[in-house]
């Protein structure tokens, strides 16, 4: 799990903005488990034999998780449909409201188990609910951006889940 996870992190970063080195993410692995394990903080020399074997885990875990996604590794986000969705529904007062759904969506599985387009309707028809604002029915306004109605109606259900959980709690990791 913990390779699984270094790994996930690594190829994360290379996908987004902020790509790290390899060096930095078996560093702060390394430092996550000497404080979980109670070891004590030693420093990792990048010579040494442990370090060269873990970056040539890191790497082989990387080229295992690429292949199970089948290489497939771009993920849409919703928010670049958010804008586009409001101005031609004319209910830019649900701009903020859905914003903030589409940020939250990313605590969910919702980025991959729908089409961006399915979770930026969702998060759409969310925010209209919240302020009562009526959307278009007949035709549905949904099927103009290539939504459907059991995604839209299960994003929602997602992201109503996600608010009745407990509010997250800070937990201290520095002893």
């Amino acid at each position: 799990v913990k390779k699984v996870a270094a790994s996930c992190v690594w190829l994360a970063s290379k996908l987004e903005e902020n790509p790290r080195k390899a060096r930095q993410v078996i560093i702060v692995f390394h430092r996550m488990e000497c404080r979980r394990e109670n070891f004590p903080m030693e420093h990792l020399d990048l010579y040494s034999k442990k370090y060269v074997d873990l970056k040539m885990e890191l790497s082989r875990t990387e080229r295992h998780i690429l292949k199970e996604m089948g290489f497939i590794c771009h993920v849409e986000h919703p928010h670049k449909f958010i804008s586009n969705y409001l101005a031609t529904l004319e209910t830019p007062e649900l701009r903020q409201e859905a914003w903030n759904l589409a940020n939250d969506s990313l605590r969910t599985t919702l980025c991959v188990r729908f089409k961006s387009e399915v979770v930026a309707c969702g998060v759409v028809y969310a925010a209209a609910r919240r302020f009562q604002v009526p959307l278009p029915e007949n035709p549905p306004w949904w099927k103009a951006f290539d939504g459907e109605k059991s995604g839209i109606d299960e994003v929602c259900r997602v992201l109503a889940h996600l608010y009745s959980l407990p509010k997250a709690q800070y937990i201290p990791v520095c002893k």
